[in-house]
């Protein structure tokens, strides 16, 4: 049953069917159509929504955890972290899990991440910190407080209220409430998933630049990346599954 379901799914994914709405994620699609159309666009040309993959699947917390509230009656949390990815992608979890990606948030031990605090920030905030050093590797998510020290919630929802010197955070790095290490949607970006802007060399560019390291200058600069601008149309960026150099393209190594 389940590889039958599972077929019938490709099947609309290759068709280029309508996305599929299950019944958990209804409610959620209906709503936001209204207050948040873009999300909901962006979500219904993904894979996941092909595949009936939708925002309950993603968002769904379970009662008592930090960041978690009741929202129209289920629990959901606005903060989705590897963990939750791996109901799904286990492979990648394991494999991110052990990566020198995930332990990119160990920065802020470091003496750099202090100098970007103390030495180059405002004396009564981290913003230098936020917007350099943090925004790439990550940095820890925490909640505000309330007078009493518990977390702050607000709203008929009893929301909980993320520190805004830690929120929102993509950094690859990042420490969630949850003990995972990073976050999927630095490389994926969030709701649509495209293939094709995880494989391109911009979206790695966006961290590995500047004076400290200048990978993305210098693969611009080279052989290997005026091929790949010159001949972007060849590279099968969309290609679904593995995508191997020599096999599924040939025009330009990426990172």
């Amino acid at each position: 049953m389940l590889v039958a379901d599972h077929e019938a799914n490709r099947r609309r994914v290759e068709e280029g069917l309508e996305p599929v709405i299950t019944a958990a994620n209804k409610a959620c699609v209906e709503c936001h159509t209204t207050d948040s159309p873009a999300l909901v666009m962006e979500w219904e040309h993904s894979r996941h929504a092909q595949y009936g993959v939708g925002c309950y699947d993603c968002h769904v917390a379970e009662e008592g955890e930090p960041d978690a509230w009741k929202h129209e009656g289920e629990f959901i949390s606005a903060l989705v972290t590897p963990k939750d990815c791996a109901r799904c992608h286990v492979r990648e979890y394991e494999e991110f899990a052990h990566s020198h990606h995930a332990s990119a948030g160990e920065i802020l031990a470091s003496l750099d991440n202090v100098l970007a605090e103390k030495v180059a920030g405002l004396p009564d905030n981290n913003a230098d910190a936020i917007n350099g050093c943090w925004q790439c590797h990550g940095a820890i998510v925490k909640f505000a407080k309330a007078e009493d020290g518990s977390i702050l919630r607000t709203g008929k929802e009893n929301k909980p209220v993320l520190d805004p010197e830690s929120w929102p955070n993509s950094g690859i790095g990042r420490l969630n409430p949850d003990g995972s290490r990073g976050s999927c949607h630095a490389c994926h970006s969030r709701h649509a998933f495209e293939v094709k802007l995880s494989r391109s060399p911009e979206n790695c560019g966006k961290c590995h630049l500047g004076p400290d390291h200048p990978q993305m200058e210098v693969y611009n600069e080279s052989k290997h990346g005026i091929a790949f601008h010159a001949n972007r149309e060849r590279m099968n960026l969309d290609k679904e599954g593995d995508w191997v150099l020599g096999k599924d393209y040939s025009a330009a190594p990426t990172c």
